[in-house]
C-alpha cells in the first residue's frame, strides 16, 4: 500500500495541512499519524512558512484514531510503545518541535485523538457549532496520551472532569476551559479565521519563533529565570 498523503497547500507564508479523510471523519491510522508528524516537521523547517494550519472538511475536524486492521499480536511491550503509542505522541511532539505557531482550524467536532490534536496546537480556532470530547474512558481506556497533550493547556480540575466524565463541551465552554483560543460564529468562521491567519502570518518569522520558544520554555522556569529569559531573548531579537 502506498504511503498516505495529506493535502498540503502553501499560501503566502502559511502552509495548510488538510487531514484529507472527510469520509472517515478525518480519523487517522497510526501510520497516518507518523506521516502527519513528518509533514509538520518538514513544513516547519521551511523558512518561508510563518504559520502552519491544520484543517479538515466534512462532518468532523477529526473523529479520533482509526484502529481498523491494527493488531498487537506478536509485539513486545517495547514494540507496542514505539509503534502504537509512539504514533500519537510523535504528533504532539512534532507540534511542539515546529519553531513557528501551529494553528488548529476546527470547523466541526473533535473527538478523542482529534480533540487532543486540536488542544495540542499553539492556537485553536473553532466555529460556534463545534463540540469537543475525550470519550476514551467509555471504552475502558485511560487516556494518558490525550491528557499529555492537554497538560498546561487545560486547568487540572477541568481536565480531570473532562476525562472522567467523557462529556462533550460546546465551543463556548471549550474556550472557557482553555481548549479553544477563539470561537467564531459558524456563518463567518471561514472569513474570520482567514483574516486572523493572514494578519498573524504577516509578522516576521523570527518574532513568531521567539514568542513560541519563550512560552514553551518559560512555563517551566522559576519566576526569576522567566524574567531573565524574557530580557535575554528580546535583546537578541532586537539586536
Amino acid at each position: 500500500m502506498s504511503e498516505f498523503e495529506f493535502k498540503v497547500a502553501q499560501k503566502g507564508s502559511v502552509s495548510y495541512i488538510d487531514l484529507s479523510r472527510p469520509h472517515e471523519g478525518n480519523a487517522l491510522t497510526r501510520a497516518m499519524m507518523f506521516q502527519l508528524a513528518k509533514v509538520l516537521r518538514t513544513c516547519g523547517e521551511d523558512p518561508s512558512n510563518h504559520l502552519l494550519v491544520i484543517e479538515a472538511s466534512g462532518d468532523y475536524f477529526c473523529k479520533g484514531r482509526d484502529g481498523k486492521g491494527e493488531s498487537r499480536t506478536g509485539m513486545t511491550p517495547y514494540e507496542i510503545r514505539v509503534n502504537m503509542m509512539g504514533a500519537v505522541l510523535d504528533v504532539y511532539k512534532a507540534i511542539a518541535d515546529v519553531p513557528v505557531p501551529v494553528v488548529a482550524k476546527v470547523h466541526a467536532d473533535a473527538v478523542g485523538f482529534g480533540c487532543a490534536l486540536a488542544v495540542a496546537c499553539d492556537l485553536t480556532l473553532t466555529s460556534s457549532q463545534v463540540k469537543m470530547s475525550f470519550p476514551e474512558i467509555e471504552h475502558d481506556i485511560p487516556p494518558t496520551m490525550a491528557m499529555c497533550a492537554a497538560l498546561g493547556k487545560i486547568p487540572a480540575k477541568a481536565l480531570s472532569y473532562l476525562i472522567y466524565s467523557a462529556e462533550s463541551v460546546d465551543a463556548a465552554q471549550a474556550k472557557q476551559l482553555g481548549m479553544a483560543s477563539q470561537v467564531y460564529a459558524q456563518a463567518s468562521f471561514e472569513a474570520q479565521t482567514k483574516l486572523f491567519i493572514e494578519k498573524l502570518s504577516a509578522k516576521p518569522r523570527l518574532v513568531l519563533e521567539t514568542i513560541k520558544k519563550y512560552q514553551e520554555k518559560a512555563t517551566h522556569a522559576s519566576p526569576d529565570m522567566a524574567l531573565e529569559y524574557a530580557g535575554t531573548l528580546l535583546a537578541l531579537v532586537r539586536s
